[in-house]
């Protein structure tokens, strides 16, 4: 049943949110207040992912743009490197995608 709801609020664009009575303690607007919510939660996802690229900083000691050239500039594939490429890939663009939703908001 629970499911249920959750998906329903998921759905619905106009969704309400029930504001606590000690809200007004805070002296913002909740607008305000959600927004900066909102932006924190994208700049924790960012910093999640960067803890994520490390390994591969320091494994390589070179950027990702840097390894990116150096992978589509062999002659001969290399199946750990190309593995790391890709991995090291998906987790460049969902930093990136973090970042600028970090930057929008």
């Amino acid at each position: 049943m629970l499911k249920k709801q959750e998906n329903k609020l998921m759905n619905n664009k106009s969704s309400a949110i029930i504001i606590p009575k000690w809200f007004k303690e805070i002296n913002r607007s909740p607008q305000s207040y959600m927004r900066e919510m909102f932006k924190t939660l994208a700049f924790l996802k960012m910093k999640e992912y960067e803890r994520e690229l490390q390994p591969f900083k320091e494994k390589y000691k070179i950027s990702f743009e840097e390894f990116e050239k150096k992978v589509k500039s062999q002659k001969k594939e290399n199946f750990e490197i190309w593995d790391d490429y890709l991995v090291w890939k998906g987790l460049h663009l969902a930093r990136q995608k973090w970042l600028k939703r970090y930057e929008k908001n």
